[in-house]
């Protein structure tokens, strides 16, 4: 019974580790059982073998943090190999810049270590700015961080120039002016990586895949939350303000006044008003980030489906219904009309066959896996809400398949939102 009782209770911490994005899961299992060559440490308690117990821990401890040590060698050694494979596109003065930026930045520079140090630095400037406005003298953090991200800066902007150098030899044939800086990169990354140089329908397929991945990669940068949308994105910051402005409002502050963040400023606040302060604060730039990134991504993708396209003029909320629908109809980002879209409402071309129909139901419906699906770019629909439906609406036009098993799905699917907005309702501070 005991051992149910512990595998229940592994499989429910790690639904909850699963539903808060945490990458960490436990096991009611031995290492042994799971296959990890680790000595398990042994429970202290308070008889007399306790100090004999004691000791034994602090020999694994030890032995752990040598083994972390090497592995953390290991990846020092792995990122060196990674920009070995720029390092002969660099000239004798950007390595020299490299060596110093490396020392500023305090990594080692590469593609992957970048990704990290900016997410590190975005979340240290949220709780620097906190202490400033509560009062604390952060004068040398903030030059710091100012100087960390002017590096980080030189460092992208260096990056950027090798990788197009590199990307211009290893694959002659792409087409600069249908990709962007960050899709090359990413190219460059899984070049090494798979230590492959993919050529012909692979290469156009892996930029697809990408260009799919690329927005969700660069807001996990600021944010763990799943992004669905940018008109719930809206909601959450008038949600986020409205709560902040009454907060303020006892003290006779504003948003403005906040926005100044005059050191001291949340010295009058209670303990409890701090904290609410403090995480509405984090909310705001954490949305106004993403927002930014949104921007970039969609008018990027857009201005090159739609080249001769007024996108300046559009609202946020059609681009991201044009953007889906390029996504859908058109991965590649072959040029397109204006009147594109309109054609596709009208008369929505089929991208799918009827067998790849019931494919992708029988994964919404929990039968099939994704990578069970030989179509990638039905696994690339599939991944996100707005595609997603734009497949639902092709299966409704399939003469093969009933309405009745269309509405079952759909009822599944909002039933699954349903719980995973309950369930960020009560877990969102």
């Amino acid at each position: 019974k005991i051992n149910e009782w512990r595998h229940n209770w592994a499989t429910s911490v790690n639904q909850s580790l699963a539903q808060k994005n945490i990458p960490d899961r436990i096991s009611e299992k031995s290492f042994v059982e799971q296959g990890i060559a680790d000595t398990p440490m042994q429970h202290e308690g308070i008889n007399s073998k306790r100090h004999e117990r004691k000791a034994f821990n602090q020999q694994v401890k030890t032995y752990r943090k040598s083994k972390a040590g090497y592995k953390n060698m290991q990846e020092k050694v792995v990122n060196r190999g990674h920009l070995d494979s720029l390092s002969k596109h660099f000239s004798f003065n950007e390595k020299k810049v490299v060596k110093e930026l490396s020392h500023e930045l305090k990594t080692y520079i590469s593609l992957e270590s970048l990704d990290d140090k900016r997410r590190m630095l975005f979340n240290w400037k949220n709780s620097t700015l906190i202490k400033h406005a509560v009062g604390e003298d952060v004068t040398k953090q903030l030059l710091t961080i100012n100087q960390q991200e002017s590096s980080l800066r030189k460092a992208d902007e260096l990056l950027n120039k090798v990788v197009d150098r590199t990307t211009k030899k290893l694959y002659p044939e792409l087409n600069f002016e249908q990709t962007t800086a960050a899709e090359r990169r990413e190219l460059i990354k899984e070049t090494d990586s798979e230590q492959t140089i993919f050529k012909g329908s692979e290469l156009t397929e892996r930029l697809a895949d990408i260009r799919n991945d690329l927005l969700t990669q660069q807001l996990l940068t600021f944010t763990k939350r799943q992004y669905v949308g940018f008109k719930l994105l809206m909601q959450q910051e008038k949600k986020v303000k409205i709560e902040l402005k009454y907060t303020l409002m006892i003290h006779d502050d504003s948003l403005e006044s906040l926005e100044h963040v005059d050191q001291g400023l949340l010295e009058k606040y209670s303990p409890t008003e701090q904290q609410k302060i403090t995480r509405a604060v984090k909310d705001l730039r954490a949305i106004m980030a993403v927002k930014q990134v949104i921007k970039t991504q969609y008018y990027e993708v857009l201005k090159r489906a739609f080249p001769k396209g007024d996108l300046d003029g559009l609202p946020l909320i059609k681009q991201e219904q044009a953007y889906t629908a390029v996504m859908y109809y058109d991965p590649v980002l072959k040029p397109c009309q204006a009147e594109t879209i309109e054609q596709w409402q009208a008369n929505p071309p089929q991208v799918f066959s009827p067998q790849e129909h019931q494919q992708g139901l029988a994964y919404l419906s929990g039968q099939l896996s994704l990578d069970q699906l030989e179509n990638h770019h039905l696994q690339r629909v599939l991944k996100h809400d707005g595609t997603k439906q734009l497949f639902l609406g092709e299966c409704k036009a399939d003469s093969t398949i009933k309405n009745s098993q269309i509405e079952k799905i759909q009822k599944q699917l909002k039933g699954q939102q349903a719980k995973d907005d309950q369930y960020r309702k009560a877990n969102i501070g």
